[in-house]
């Protein structure tokens, strides 16, 4: 199958899961809320930022084990992928086993850690052991989602990960429906669904990689070094990023109260949906470059991450060009019992990093292709810390509350994403360090040309139902499709989104 095929291919199948995804997670948010109420619902993010904490130690290990065996791959070496997954498997349970102490005690003295309402406690802690159990999981399967990572086939774990949130909600609606309303049934239900998809993913490598022999004598300490060092930075890139972007329900909870960090918590789903969108879309552009460097093809990798910055900016200007003109009516609609001003402005500001991100997510392949962490992880921990502490600066001496937790970080990680990044993403590649900034330029000019179209669009159809609602949102998928198609995308690029948009779902033969 032709390169551009199958990039069609997993974009399409991405783009549906994602959909599907969207809808799911609304409507789940939306028949929480209405059950327990937004402070209950807080801590389900607040326990997942939690799980993000913990990433920042497993990080090292993990973050670039899908790089060399996927180079390794390529290059023919057999017994070195083999070395790679038994020592990455291995180490994992390793982890699993030191880190089940501490979880175990931080889920004790919760109360201690963060404000709790009493009347909820016990289901708050059930809610955390329930999801660090399935951090845990996800851990030692996380080295079985390579296999269709390297041979790019990434629609394969795209429609097992639909699947898996299809079950995950049938599992909290039932037991919402079965027994009396409780938050911990969220946990219970995202245990199995990521149960499922590391069972499909130990399938998948046994099919897509025969020669895999998962054994205690392939453990190469010698590998866990290789991963650990090119990894440790990213460790702290990720420190970074819980600094400047996790810490805002934490900080919320303790610095004001937890019906203040459910809202922030409602705030963050539209982003970290769409988020998760781009997120999914830019890995997709991923192996082909690591191909064109493994064969020191550099033009190739500017080239497919140029393509990427393109089509992942479509996913990132069009939601926050909508959320920008439409985001006070679509939240009036979707949580009417919670305070509108907060909720609408919150959203906007936290799509602020969808914005930057859309554009710039392709960028930070560049950093693991290249294995070029170390000045990334810099930038992130000093982005993060100044994000921190301006915060609490701004908690002490102004009024903004809140909305200093959550725009502080957007601030800054626009300057960083549109700024530094390109920069340093062009001198990882040895190219010129503005080879990045007219596709930058380009998108900024598109998504100011959307918001004046959108304004217009909102004035003729006054969006006060969930009808309007939906026509509004395929208007405005239609027009921003549009604009960008005609001047953001090169024709190539409109051709490749078009055949995206375009193509079903299609058996592929193996």
């Amino acid at each position: 199958m032709n390169k551009n095929k199958q990039l069609a291919i997993n974009l399409v199948t991405t783009i549906i899961v994602l959909l599907v995804n969207v809808v799911i997670n609304f409507g789940l948010s939306k028949y929480i809320v209405e059950a327990i109420g937004e402070s209950a619902y807080g801590f389900v993010s607040l326990a997942n930022n939690f799980i993000s904490y913990a990433t920042i130690f497993t990080t090292a290990l993990n973050s670039m084990a899908s790089r060399f065996i996927t180079i390794d791959i390529h290059k023919g070496n057999k017994n070195s992928v083999n070395q790679y997954f038994s020592s990455v498997l291995i180490a994992n349970g390793i982890i699993v086993a030191t880190l089940i102490i501490p979880a175990v005690l931080l889920i004790m003295y919760l109360q201690y850690f963060v404000k709790i309402p009493t009347d909820i406690m016990v289901d708050v802690k059930l809610l955390f052991t329930f999801i660090f159990i399935n951090f845990f999981v996800s851990l030692l399967g996380g080295v079985f989602t390579i296999a269709t990572y390297c041979k790019n086939k990434l629609y394969l774990s795209s429609l097992k990960n639909m699947e898996s949130t299809i079950l995950k909600m049938l599992v909290i609606i039932s037991l919402f429906f079965l027994f009396k309303p409780a938050i911990f049934y969220v946990g219970i239900g995202t245990l199995i669904a990521t149960i499922y998809v590391v069972l499909f993913n130990i399938k998948f490598t046994k099919r897509l990689l025969p020669d895999i022999k998962i054994k205690k004598k392939n453990f190469s300490l010698k590998k866990i070094k290789i991963l650990i060092s090119s990894g440790l930075w990213n460790s702290i890139t990720n420190l970074g990023n819980v600094l400047a972007d996790e810490l805002d329900l934490l900080i919320s909870n303790i610095a004001i109260d937890a019906s203040t960090m459910g809202i922030v918590a409602l705030a963050k789903v539209p982003s970290n949906v769409i988020n998760t969108m781009i997120s999914s879309v830019s890995i997709l552009f991923q192996p082909q470059a690591i191909e064109y460097y493994a064969k020191d093809n550099t033009e190739g990798v500017k080239e497919e991450t140029i393509k990427g910055m393109k089509i992942t900016g479509v996913f990132g200007n069009i939601p926050f060009c909508y959320i920008v003109v439409f985001g006070s009516a679509f939240c009036s609609l979707w949580m009417p019992t919670v305070e509108l001003k907060m909720l609408s402005l919150l959203c906007i500001i936290t799509f602020v990093n969808v914005f930057s991100g859309g554009l710039t997510s392709s960028l930070y392949n560049i950093f693991t292709i290249t294995n070029h962490v170390k000045g990334n992880a810099i930038l992130n921990i000093i982005s993060g810390a100044l994000s921190t502490v301006l915060v609490l600066i701004e908690l002490k001496f102004t009024n903004l509350g809140v909305y200093a937790i959550v725009g502080t970080s957007a601030l800054v990680g626009l300057i960083k994403g549109f700024i530094i990044v390109p920069i340093y993403s062009a001198k990882c590649l040895k190219i010129k360090s503005n080879s990045f900034f007219m596709t930058i330029f380009k998108y900024l000019f598109t998504s100011s040309i959307m918001v004046g179209m959108f304004y217009i669009l909102r004035i003729i159809l006054n969006p006060n139902s969930w009808l309007k609602i939906f026509i509004s949102v395929i208007l405005c998928g239609i027009v921003g499709l549009l604009v960008n198609c005609y001047v953001l995308l090169k024709k190539e690029d409109r051709k490749l989104l078009i055949d995206m948009i375009k193509r079903k779902i299609i058996r592929v033969k193996n």
